[in-house]
């Protein structure tokens, strides 16, 4: 049922599709990333009263209790945090006074002071980003690709032995297999689903312009390239030490790259499964009370294969603008990379959006063998390559030729093509040698190929 907000939105994320945001909401959403903020805030101050003497030691309950106030925040919080953001008008700032706020009448009342101490807002933002992303990955991201991979393995088994008519240039061309021609995907999907999930997320804690100027004044004593490097680990990032106000988003850039060609592998498959559709070679499943066309009632179109095309551009659209954007600052920072970063959600949104739909498309077509059978025997000139380069092996210098005169352009079935044979001036038991009894006889190592990417 449809929410009156939704019929509101002006992005369909956040509108129709709404309810298949949930996921995304919880990591890239304006609460998620308060969240965050309070978490990394609350995380610095109870890593001070461990690893330094700046702030006094934290007993067991206190630091249950600032924990709890990251691990159990809720959106009346989140509204607490944003109330004080509009009358200060600073974001980082206000998660501070609401820390403040919040341990005032408690025994810690007398760290106060110490929250926040000697950081820059970007001490705090890009350990929350990075985490966002990090975790995102983690419990969403791998899980969804664990799902369209298993789907796609399932489809390669069902149809590994269906022959099909291969095309290159979108003309007929060799024999192959569906099963083949799908684990080409299948083995560039896992690659890449490989780099996503060994891939180490950067952060950083340096100060307000990198050199961690504010905490090497008054506490000199230690060493803080160390501390930060250890603050950072222990939030489960790889430190960066040699930063400007901002980290170089180099790291976080190649994870979107990542992505990005990943999206575009699976563009590629959508859009040759929607071909695949268009030949019935793949048959799509009717849902009684789904309607095709307003209009052409016999129709079952394949809709989630093209609203994932649309999503995965709108998604890899996202990607390229944050590589574009974020590589590039002045001098040692501005704030426009600020509202870009909060619409990292926009990206994953509309990448969960499309890897759905092909989840739902994958499971709405059955292989048709018998349709590419059918095309296959319509085409038996494209066997004309087996014939020349077996000529030229028994030494007839002007196979291509010959072949090239009496196929080009043309097209033949077996009854057709064997009658060509039988035209060549070649020996008898050369014509007997090629004269195979279905083309199926020239699909080469596909069927191999395909165990082989599956085992």
């Amino acid at each position: 049922m449809f929410k009156e907000d939704q019929l509101q939105a002006i992005c369909i994320l956040d509108g129709r599709n709404q309810d298949k945001m949930e996921e995304v909401a919880a990591y890239f959403s304006e609460f998620a990333l308060i969240k965050y903020r309070v978490r990394i805030e609350v995380s610095y101050l109870i890593f001070l009263s461990q690893c330094t003497k700046i702030v006094r030691k934290i007993n067991k309950g206190e630091t249950q209790f600032l924990n709890h106030l990251w691990q159990n925040f809720r959106l009346k919080d989140a509204l607490a945090v944003k109330v004080i953001e509009k009358k200060i008008n600073h974001d980082v700032k206000a998660v501070e006074y609401y820390l403040q706020k919040r341990i005032e009448k408690t025994t810690l009342r007398d760290l106060i002071p110490f929250i926040h101490i000697g950081l820059t807002s970007y001490d705090i933002n890009i350990p929350s980003y990075a985490l966002m992303l990090s975790e995102f990955r983690k419990e969403v991201l791998a899980a969804k690709l664990q799902l369209l991979t298993g789907k796609l393995r399932e489809l390669i088994i069902s149809c590994q032995n269906d022959i099909m008519l291969g095309r290159t240039h979108g003309q007929p061309a060799l024999p192959t297999s569906m099963g083949k021609e799908l684990a080409v995907f299948y083995q560039r999907i896992i690659s890449e689903r490989q780099s996503i999930k060994t891939h180490q997320f950067q952060g950083k804690l340096t100060g307000a312009i990198g050199n961690f100027n504010a905490l090497d004044f008054v506490y000199p004593e230690y060493d803080w390239t160390i501390l930060s490097q250890k603050f950072i680990k222990s939030l489960g990032l790889e430190p960066n030490i040699v930063t400007t106000q901002i980290i170089p988003y180099d790291n976080w850039l190649m994870f979107f790259d990542n992505l990005k060609r990943l999206n575009n592998i699976l563009l590629n498959l959508v859009q040759d499964i929607w071909w695949y559709i268009s030949f019935e070679y793949f048959l799509q499943k009717k849902k009684a009370e789904e309607v095709g066309s307003s209009t052409m009632s016999h129709k079952i179109n394949p809709i989630t294969f093209e609203n994932a095309e649309g999503n995965l551009q709108l998604a890899n659209t996202f990607f390229e603008f944050f590589v574009r954007k974020l590589a590039v600052t002045r001098l040692q920072r501005d704030l426009s990379d600020s509202t870009i970063k909060r619409d990292f959600g926009l990206a994953f949104g509309f990448t969960i959006l499309a890897w759905d739909s092909i989840l739902s498309g994958l499971s709405r077509i059955t292989p048709n063998p018998s349709k590419m059978k059918e095309d296959l025997d319509s085409h038996w000139e494209i066997f004309s390559e087996g014939v020349q380069t077996y000529l030229r092996s028994r030494g007839y210098k002007d196979a291509f030729e010959i072949l090239k005169e009496k196929t080009r352009g043309k097209t033949f079935d077996k009854k057709n093509f064997h009658k060509l044979i039988d035209d060549l001036p070649i020996k008898s038991e050369d014509k007997k040698k090629l004269k195979i009894a279905s083309l199926e006889k020239y699909l080469g190592l596909a069927k191999k190929i395909t165990k082989k990417v599956l085992s």
